[in-house]
Order: C-alpha cells, then structure tokens, then sequence
C-alpha cells in the first residue's frame, strides 16, 4: 500500500522527521509516496483527482489511501496560501484519509484561530490580545505590563519579541501597521526556566519533555536544550484536552507551569521532534503511521 507525506518540493523542512515517517511506514511493509504540494495538478471532471509531475517530468496519478500532512511550504501571498490549502484538501476529497486533517490544521497553524478555540474550551491560554487597531494593542501593552508579540504564522520563535514599554510598542506597531501585519500581544509569564513539550497521538501522551533555557525563548531552534520529563496525569490530560479540542490526530503541546498555574502556549500540528526524540528515546513516527493505518482501515 502506498502512504503518501504531503510536502513541499521547493523547501525540506524537518528532513529528519520526513525520514523517519518513511523508516515507520516501509517497517509495516507499505511503500512512502512523497507528494509535492506545489508540484500537484487538481484535476476536475466528474470528480477530483490528483496527478503529480516534478518540473517538466510527466505527471503520474496519485492515488493513496492516506497521507501525513507535513508542510505546506513558504507562503508569498494569499492566493498561494489558499490554493496549497485546498490542493490539500482536494487530496481529501479524492479519496485519502490525511493526518492532521488539512482543515484542522490550518486553524492549529494559526495563533488567533487556535488560541481562541482552546479558549472557548476552557482551556488555560495567556491572556491575549489580538487586533489590527494599533491603539487597542497600544492599550493591551499598557494593561499587560510585559508582553511578548508573536506573528500570527509562524515557527520555532523566530520574528517574536518582547516589549515592556507602551510607547516603544507604538513605534513597532506603527512599522507594523504599514506591513499590513495584525498585533498578537500576549502577557509574558515566567516559565520556571522553561516549559513541557507533550506529544500527544491518537488520543494519548506518548511521552513529554522538559524544554531549559537560559532567556525566555523556550524553542530547541533557540538554543533551548530539551531533558527528559515525567508525564503527570495533569499534563496529559491538558495536552490531549488541547490536541482533541482542534481536532487534530497528533500534536505537540506547549506547556508553561507559572505561579498561577498551567497556560498552554501551542499545539503544533507539524512539530517536529527530533529534539524530542533525543530527550525521551521516543519516535513519534511509528505512532503517527500506526495512527493513520487505524484511521484507513475504518
């Protein structure tokens, strides 16, 4: 059976992760098929079907029962975010069961779009505030007192900041406002020298490490060194509340312990771990394929 990884050909990102998935899916004796988002040709006529050709190569029909979705690259405009999302989707739609559902993870992959869902489902987030008004995060820098300010789109800590001072603030957002880029201003908490990754696949925690770095920024890509951690029945219950309440087959959950408790930061729905795998001994690979062959066999 072929089990496609839904990808990017322009970019590699997380190799490792990608190798690992293809080890997990030929030891269950299944062939990995890689399938270029921006190399596909949707093609409509009494259905949908999916045809790929790399460059000027003759394109093949794709044709697979399931596939892990793993990026969907660098985007340059809107119109390029869409149609990816919806190639994506169209894989769906052709008959393939994907792992994280392609709906599911754009609004995970989106700060406002999943800090908000976690929200409503009662599930502990830093206070937030996110507009396009430059006076209303103007007045959120004034009322939070620290923050940290996070692109809505984007990865392993790069392009987020901390301010402390309101009318320093108002001279980022104005340079801001003038990238049309809306303001996602978080109250900074003490993570306690660092924070919990939990991995959570189909369901359950299959493990969680403990993130220690030196400054505030907590990401592996940062400098931040992951350790092996215990998995309180707290933190997995958290974790999977978070995973379940975006709908999403597995993710890496964020997780801060502070003086008032336990905020989640994230659910990454294309971590990677190999950050994660060196701290626990654990590769989430195995599990995400085992995972996907149970949602195909349904």
């Amino acid at each position: 059976m072929d089990i496609g990884i839904i990808r990017p050909y322009e970019v590699e990102f997380h190799p490792g992760d990608v190798a690992d998935l293809e080890n997990a899916i030929v030891e269950r004796g299944h062939r990995p098929v890689r399938i270029y988002i921006d190399m596909l040709e949707v093609r409509l006529q009494g259905g949908v079907e999916i045809w790929q050709g790399v460059g000027r190569g003759e394109p093949a029909k794709v044709e697979v029962p399931g596939a892990i979705l793993r990026h969907l690259g660098i985007f340059r405009d809107f119109e390029q975010f869409s149609y990816r999302v919806f190639a994506a989707r169209a894989v769906e739609m052709a008959g393939a069961v994907v792992l994280n559902p392609v709906m599911s993870w754009v609004v995970a992959s989106d700060k406002l779009a999943s800090a908000a869902v976690l929200s409503k489902a009662g599930i502990p987030v830093p206070p937030t505030l996110v507009s396009e008004n430059m006076f209303a995060a103007y007045r959120a820098v004034s009322a939070f007192g620290d923050v940290v300010v996070k692109p809505l789109r984007g990865s392993m800590g790069y392009g987020v900041f901390r301010l402390d001072n309101p009318d320093v603030a108002m001279h980022v957002f104005s340079m801001l406002t003038n990238l049309n880029k809306p303001f996602y201003v978080q109250k900074f908490v003490e993570k306690n020298g660092g924070d919990y990754r939990v991995v959570v696949v189909g369901g359950r925690a299959i493990g969680a490490e403990f993130r220690r770095a030196a400054g505030w920024k907590t990401n592996v890509a940062q400098g931040a060194r992951p350790e092996p951690a215990r998995l309180t029945k707290e933190l997995e219950e958290l974790a999977v509340r978070a995973v379940e309440a975006l709908n999403l087959e597995y993710g890496g959950v964020d997780i801060a312990e502070t003086k008032e408790g336990y905020y989640v930061f994230e659910v990454n729905p294309t971590m990677s771990w190999q950050g994660f795998k060196a701290a626990t001994g654990i590769n989430p690979a195995p599990f995400i394929v085992e995972r996907l062959l149970e949602k195909i066999k349904r």
